[in-house]
């Protein structure tokens, strides 16, 4: 069978899961609450093996996934109340849809994704496929996985929290839980309040990049931090309360957030000075839109069913990067206050680029220079006068991906970053004192020793084999510690990458699903990235 008639088998798949009954609204809470209570349970056995916290991300893959199916779905839409009741056939209906079904599709989906996009090649054996590298592929993929790995904040975010004050809080806080009727309750007192809100303020900076004067059309930048430190703190008192509760039912009915739109902004108001209107758009704002194209539960995790209530699990929030989530909504919508700003984002990169050399003797340097006819501007240029050397700089900034799809759109945009730094080395090489005089305005370099690269935050890996591009953050690390020419040779020879370990081997992912086996390949880590 070829590989397009088992992609169209198993995206029908799904289809007759009896996780299908009742209407959209009903069954977009069950999901909401059956995801939310797994990852409880994830949280709960991390106590005794930390590698249950990796479940987390997949089960928010998921309930993504799951939500597309369902939003595809024939199901009606309704007015109706939801019922907070799930039974136990229903609740594991639900895990089995997000578990069995629709997290192995997104792994599948991936190596698909892979496949279109000419990356992987496939081989069919009967029922088997499995996705493989090309022979000529650019490798470097794995090095970008590990390096993003690498900088990932969790270790700081978690060292930076008071475990004794927090432990503290928590203590006042189960003091004050009860249940009433299968509802979970809590008084909240100001330690309480202030405690989670710390921890929601640290979880924001740990992942925080954008310039705090920045604005949408909406909202500033500021405000919505307020709002989402807000929300995420009624988040993390809600789950640690859900943790308490013995029974099981009674938890996954408590599981999520459920209150009146009304009441969650009466809540926000009361505890930040940001404006109810203003309040409101950003709820909106980040609202799950299961009616648009390509929509996802992490980017936009508030959900409003019938009666204007309001739907919140909260791992959504606590398992996100508040910043680099935003910035995927805005960039979905027309918002020109934001258009404006991420013009100056590359400027930003300079700034960073530039405190690291500007100690630097006998080194020139020049920013967004024009060349002439349509060539493209040179965003950077660093001219070494004692070794006689250029490198030129193509900027690109870029938010982290953390999907296929995203990861193939920064690298087209990478790859067109080295065709400009081409088009710039080739009008460079063809005369280069008249360049030389025109970028750095000197005399008699016919000599000097040109080269260029492209330098992207959150570099995702290129087609491009002769451009080296390399990472904003490992080329102010090679500036900090090493002298300008050496620097130099280490980008020249593609010297920067980062190495794998030696208990970490490239081999491949099983997966089982639909009758079919599918191999995908995956990076395995000895021990988890620090």
């Amino acid at each position: 069978m070829k590989i397009r008639e088992i992609e169209k088998i198993i995206d029908a798949y799904h289809n007759n899961h009896p996780v299908f009954v009742g209407n959209k609204q009903q069954v977009t809470y069950e999901l909401l609450a059956s995801f939310e209570d797994l990852c409880s349970l994830a949280v709960m056995s991390s106590m005794l093996n930390p590698f249950a916290l990796k479940k987390i991300t997949d089960y928010m893959d998921a309930l993504n996934q799951a939500l597309n199916w369902l939003g595809n779905s024939t199901l009606a839409l309704s007015e109706e109340k939801i019922n907070s009741n799930l039974s136990e056939e229903r609740y594991k209906e639900c895990t089995s849809f997000l578990t069995h079904y629709a997290y192995p599709y997104s792994l599948i989906c991936s190596g698909y994704i892979s496949f279109s996009r000419k990356r992987l090649d496939a081989r069919v054996e009967g029922n088997k496929v499995t996705f493989i590298f090309p022979e000529n592929a650019n490798k470097s993929a794995w090095s970008d996985i590990m390096r993003e790995a690498n900088q990932s904040n969790f270790a700081g975010f978690m060292e930076s929290i008071n475990p004794v004050k927090l432990s503290s809080a928590n203590t006042e806080l189960q003091k004050r839980i009860t249940i009433q009727d299968e509802q979970l309750c809590y008084e909240l007192s100001a330690e309480i309040l202030d405690t989670f809100k710390d921890v929601a303020e640290k979880q924001w900076d740990s992942t925080k990049t954008l310039p705090d004067l920045w604005k949408f059309d909406l909202f500033t930048l500021a405000e919505y931090k307020q709002v989402w430190v807000a929300i995420a703190t009624l988040c993390y008192i809600h789950f640690f309360s859900c943790l308490s509760i013995k029974d099981a039912l009674v938890r996954l009915k408590n599981s999520t957030i459920i209150q009146p739109i009304g009441s969650i902004a009466d809540y926000i108001v009361s505890t930040t000075n940001v404006q109810r209107d203003t309040v409101l758009n950003i709820i909106n704002y980040i609202t799950f839109e299961d009616d648009k194209h390509n929509v996802d539960i992490v980017y936009q995790p508030i959900v409003i069913l019938p009666g204007e209530i309001v739907v919140i699990a909260p791992m959504l929030f606590m398992g996100s990067r508040p910043e680099r989530n935003l910035l995927s909504v805005v960039s979905s919508k027309t918002d020109f206050e934001h258009s404006k700003e991420v013009n100056d984002l590359e400027d930003l990169m300079v700034q960073e680029i530039e405190a690291f050399i500007s100690h630097k003797e006998n080194l020139k340097v020049i920013k967004h220079k024009k060349l002439e006819g349509r060539l493209p501007d040179i965003d950077l240029g660093l001219f070494d006068v004692n070794t006689n050397a250029v490198l030129l700089c193509e900027l690109k900034w870029f938010m982290a991906a953390d999907s296929s799809k995203e990861v193939y759109a920064r690298e087209d945009d990478i790859t067109h970053g080295c065709e400009q730094s081409g088009e710039i080395m080739a009008y460079a090489m063809s005369n280069k004192r008249k360049f030389m005089k025109h970028v750095f305005d000197v005399d008699d370099c016919e000599a000097v020793d040109l080269f260029c690269c492209v330098v992207a935050r959150h570099n995702i890996r290129t087609q491009n084999k002769y451009v080296p591009v390399i990472d904003l953050k490992k080329l102010k690390e090679l500036l900090s510690t090493k002298p300008l020419n050496s620097v130099f040779h280490t980008i020249r020879n593609h010297e920067y990458e980062e190495s794998l370990p030696n208990d970490t081997s490239i081999t491949y992912q099983t997966v089982e699903y639909g009758g079919y086996t599918f191999e995908i390949p995956a990076i395995c880590f000895g021990s988890m990235p620090e």
